[in-house]
């Protein structure tokens, strides 16, 4: 028992420091890739005159910032599940310190360059190995008893939501400072990205040192024994109900990353904000997340059937999403993060424990992987489609297509039966 109260507390600060770095990324990713694109090379002012994002009332900026985004998702929705497939095999901690180091390296790389090219290699690199939170996750689980299953992954959604909470507020103080300022001017280097880098560095130490292994032998043994028949994806699809559980993970990331791909340039759009308070915002978010999936998860996991808990988490997201563009600031504004934030924490941690009580202990790992897989093409499929409509009609649009996809996304999880679902 005591063993895995230290795997969970190892894991849970080993996802938070590694998601710090994540959240340090992640609100100026956007506006990084659209300072670079508005001096594009050749190739990529060739593509804005195909796409017909050159004249008045466009902005190219948001289609490359959305490639960015697209280059890691693509990456990740290939690897996720093999990794995690691996990690069942050979153990949770290799695969999880590999996955941590390659983050660093595309940190650091994305810290040094202001090309477009750099930077697409960058996020291909870390998409690659960015199955780390797929192969915590299935650490966690191994740790856990089926009923369990919420309250544990609770603890990697609070790890999320801290560095949320930390990460963009980091960002915002970084890049706005006179040493980052300086470090910019003088040698075109990022110092958030820099951090960033560090923090993934500083994790993958944690896992190497201190967390141990909780995958046993034993189910290691079965997993190696059983020769796999197909890919983890075709293999979890078979199984009554996974098909709902991953759709529905997958229109509802799609809907959730047409907001988080396309964010920074709307309330610099609305409001004129800009990277400081951009990560000031994200901060918010990621305080409610850590309010929900630190505390108030459990509350919702001894009273609430996951069932339940995944419909209305699917819901509070459908509604906010569409009302973001239309709401002044400031509280108006702010007040709709409750519903977003509780929504979305609600809905994934909801419809993660459900698919990891369908699947087998020497499964675990193939089953996260193929649910980060989901997430992934959910993180290809939004910041596409919003990036490219913000582009081309702006935010209320891109908002309004996200709520839609959250709406699909709520009619797939009504037709989960009591019978498929425990």
């Amino acid at each position: 028992m005591q063993s895995s109260k230290r795997a969970r507390m190892a894991i849970f600060l080993t996802v938070f420091v590694d998601l710090l770095g994540f959240g340090i990324v992640i609100p100026i990713l956007p506006l990084y890739a659209q300072a670079i694109a508005d001096h594009p090379s050749d190739w990529m002012a060739s593509v804005n005159h195909f796409l017909g994002l050159g004249g008045a009332g466009t902005t190219p900026g948001a289609f490359w910032a959305g490639v960015g985004f697209l280059s890691y998702s693509v990456m990740q929705f290939i690897a996720s599940p093999i990794l995690g497939r691996i990690s069942d095999k050979t153990g949770r901690k290799p695969v999880l310190w590999i996955s941590l180091v390659g983050s660093a390296i595309g940190y650091l790389m994305l810290a040094l360059t202001s090309r477009f090219e750099w930077m697409l290699a960058a996020r291909i690199l870390d998409g690659i190995t960015g199955g780390n939170i797929s192969v915590a996750q299935a650490a966690m689980a191994d740790t856990s008893a089926p009923e369990e299953r919420s309250k544990v992954l609770g603890m990697i959604g609070a790890a999320f939501g801290l560095g949320f909470v930390l990460g963009p507020a980091l960002a915002g103080l970084l890049s706005g400072s006179a040493f980052g300022h300086h470090l910019l001017a003088t040698r075109g280097w990022h110092l958030p990205f820099f951090v960033a880098g560090g923090l993934s560095l500083l994790a993958s130490l944690m896992v190497l040192f201190w967390l141990p292994e909780t995958l046993t032998p034993e189910v290691r043994a079965r997993a190696r024994s059983h020769e796999s028949r197909g890919h983890a994806l075709v293999k979890a699809l078979k199984r009554p109900g996974m098909p709902q559980i991953l759709g529905v993970s997958l229109l509802a990331m799609a809907g959730f990353a047409m907001m988080e791909g396309t964010f920074a340039l709307m309330v610099h759009q609305r409001f004129d904000f800009h990277q400081r308070e951009v990560g000031y915002l994200f901060a918010g978010i990621g305080i409610l997340l850590v309010i929900y999936q630190g505390g108030l998860v459990r509350v919702v996991a001894k009273r609430i059937p996951e069932r339940v808990a995944l419909i209305t988490g699917l819901v509070l997201m459908g509604v906010t999403l569409p009302l973001m563009p239309k709401a002044p600031w400031m509280w108006p504004f702010v007040l709709l993060f409750i519903p977003l934030s509780w929504g979305s924490g609600m809905g994934n941690t909801a419809g993660t424990a459900l698919a990891s009580r369908l699947t087998p202990p020497e499964e675990q790992g193939g089953l996260f992987g193929v649910i980060n897989a989901m997430t992934g093409m959910g993180r290809i499929i939004g910041p596409a489609v919003g990036t490219f409509t913000f582009a081309r009609w702006g935010g209320q649009t891109t908002y309004t297509v996200a709520g839609l996809t959250l709406g699909l996304a709520l009619m797939l999880a009504l037709t989960l039966s009591r019978k498929e679902v425990p």
